[in-house]
């Protein structure tokens, strides 16, 4: 984290939801936790913070941002395999375009 918002942008997360590896997406996990009836865990993750998470199994997300401050983050993205690339969605929530 290299600068939090004023409030809001806190870090939320379920664990092992998924096994992608076998192909199982926890579609039917995903919707219970959007619907509220999986809780979520919390993480105070302030500036200077390094958090280092594998995401590829468990669903995450960040409550909204509120205020006039940007909530600014460095992510650092891995893969095992050579030429794999962030999908165009992807590619717009982290650099803000395609390209």
């Amino acid at each position: 984290m290299i600068q939090p918002a004023e409030t809001g942008g806190v870090f939320e997360y379920v664990p092992d939801l998924r096994d992608a590896d076998r192909g199982d997406m926890g579609f039917a996990a995903a919707e219970a936790v959007l619907d509220g009836r999986t809780p979520v865990r919390q993480l105070a993750v302030e500036a200077g913070t390094l958090l280092l998470f594998r995401g590829r199994n468990s669903l995450h997300r960040v409550t909204p941002n509120l205020g006039a401050r940007t909530r600014m983050l460095a992510v650092l993205a891995y893969n095992t395999e050579p030429g794999v690339a962030l999908s165009p969605n992807a590619q717009r929530t982290f650099y803000g375009r395609v390209g």
